[in-house]
């Protein structure tokens, strides 16, 4: 009874409420700087979700004229392929794509293994004209520069996509490629 009246006490009594502030955080730099999602499957319609024209130029360091043009692949059954994309950056309208100083192609494979097997083809073709080679990391995939006597050209895998990224050497001198041909290169493996 004396618990009964105790309680009845403490419920007429007025009390203020208490207030718990919700706690706040900031996100870590590593959660605010996360990579963009990766091709997975098929391959984007148009240059403009592999990189404008503009993203190109902010890449390259230098203006490239023109919009970019697309050359839509096709699939190969002979090696695997099952789809291609090529956009050529930097060409005037009477300009021929194999003038373009920034070319960007994605293509997708049957497999990973397929896929890999292709840039490893290309790494080799490349390699016996005389270009030089240095592996690179291209967002959290792999992939290899090779330097020519004309052009530099960054070949990478996604699982089962593949982006091949040739740039003239006027237009992208050996000592920047690296840094140049990888930022197209994920920026292509990322459309948006």
């Amino acid at each position: 009874m004396v618990l009964i009246a105790g309680l009845a006490g403490c419920a007429a009594e007025k009390r203020t409420p208490l207030v718990v502030p919700i706690p706040t955080f900031t996100p870590s730099s590593s959660a605010a700087t996360t990579a963009p999602a990766r091709i997975v499957g098929a391959l984007p319609t148009g240059c403009g979700a592999i990189a404008s024209a503009e993203e190109i130029s902010e890449a390259v360091g230098k203006t490239m004229p023109g919009q970019a043009k697309l050359v839509d692949g096709a699939a190969d059954a002979n090696i695997g392929r099952t789809d291609r994309i090529d956009c050529y950056y930097g060409l005037g309208d009477s300009d021929k794509v194999d003038d373009a100083p920034v070319r960007v192609g994605l293509a997708s494979y049957s497999d990973a293994k397929t896929a890999t097997t292709r840039v490893n083809k290309t790494v080799d073709d490349e390699k016996a004209a005389g270009a030089r080679s240095s592996d690179v990391t291209v967002g959290a995939d792999k992939g290899t520069l090779l330097i020519g006597r004309k052009t530099a050209t960054l070949v990478a895998t996604h699982q089962a996509t593949t982006v091949v990224v040739i740039a003239t050497l006027e237009a992208v001198p050996a000592a920047q490629a690296q840094t140049v041909l990888v930022k197209i290169a994920d920026r292509a493996l990322s459309p948006r």
